[in-house]
């Protein structure tokens, strides 16, 4: 840690992580949906992620610091485009999206969450929870797992409820990725809400987002069967569904949906190589078998 990182983490280490969100307020990197107004109460915190005044700046636990999965590297290493946009539903502490940032540093990297982030800091390790989950953690200032960094890695943090507090812009993103986020979250009801229209809104919104050459990755389905039903009902314009095929009840699978110009509906369909016929559009494979069926597709040449 350099001499500007220790001042910065040194006084008033327990609200080091606050005002770098205010000054990322500040700086025009936060944008809060309408039913938060103008957030001069506080900052929200629906999930506990963020601790005041007892000397942590932000509390580290496996929900919040899930790493970005070996899934998302293999398609995201299809994209070298200079002008690469990224989103993330539901970044927890921003580890994945941090990650992100750094395999592909030129990206433009926004999130959707309730709870902001404070985007001046990097982290020490891609899988930070690695080096929490020990029992000494506890008596370790969360601080230590990451510094202050001059530039923000995350471009737009939109706060809201997605989608129906957060309005993103269409067609824009080449990758939407989701762990545990808003979709979801979208099968548990809101009011008198039906989960699976919620969990239909959220990937048909999710799904908006996405450029002609985009790809979705939802990485925990809901278990029980749902999500991949609604991903493949909702998903009607897409070109090429990847699901896995539960290996038992609430066995909790990745789904990706790949847009027709997309480089991986590209190498799916890429000849005698390619792993899918012009006449499927949705691939099932074993759980188990995923990442290598991924990782085929992508060591293919274009």
């Amino acid at each position: 840690m350099d001499a500007t990182s220790e001042m910065s983490l040194g006084l008033e280490r327990s609200n080091w992580y606050l005002r770098g969100i205010r000054r990322a307020e500040e700086d025009g990197l936060i944008s809060y949906s309408r039913a938060n107004g103008d957030n001069e109460v506080g900052v929200s915190d629906d999930y506990g992620h963020i601790r005041h005044g007892d000397g942590e700046a932000l509390l580290l636990k496996y929900t919040n610091t899930r790493p970005l999965s070996f899934i998302a590297r293999l398609l995201l290493n299809l994209y070298r485009n200079p002008d690469f946009r990224f989103l993330e539903l539901g970044p927890g502490a921003g580890v994945a999206c941090a990650t992100v940032k750094r395999l592909l540093p030129d990206a433009t990297i926004d999130t959707v969450s309730l709870t902001p982030i404070n985007p001046y800091l990097r982290f020490r390790w891609d899988d930070v929870y690695d080096h929490i989950a020990g029992p000494p953690f506890h008596n370790k200032c969360a601080s230590r797992f990451y510094s202050a960094c001059p530039h923000p890695f995350v471009h737009t943090q939109y706060i809201g409820h997605f989608p129906r507090e957060v309005g993103l812009p269409k067609e824009k993103y080449h990758f939407v990725y989701e762990n545990h986020g808003a979709i979801f979250y979208g099968f548990q009801p809101y009011g008198n809400d039906e989960p699976m229209e919620c969990a239909r809104a959220s990937i048909s919104a999710a799904l908006s987002l996405l450029r002609r050459d985009g790809t979705m990755l939802i990485m925990a389905s809901d278990g029980s069967y749902r999500m991949e039903e609604a991903v493949e009902s909702v998903a009607t314009d897409t070109d090429v569904i990847v699901i896995c095929k539960p290996a038992k009840p609430y066995h909790s699978c990745p789904c990706i949906v790949a847009r027709t110009d997309s480089p991986l509906s590209m190498r799916f369909r890429d000849g005698e190589n390619g792993i899918i016929s012009k006449s499927e559009r949705v691939l099932r494979v074993e759980a188990e078998a995923l990442e290598e069926v991924i990782a085929k597709s992508c060591l293919l040449r274009k």
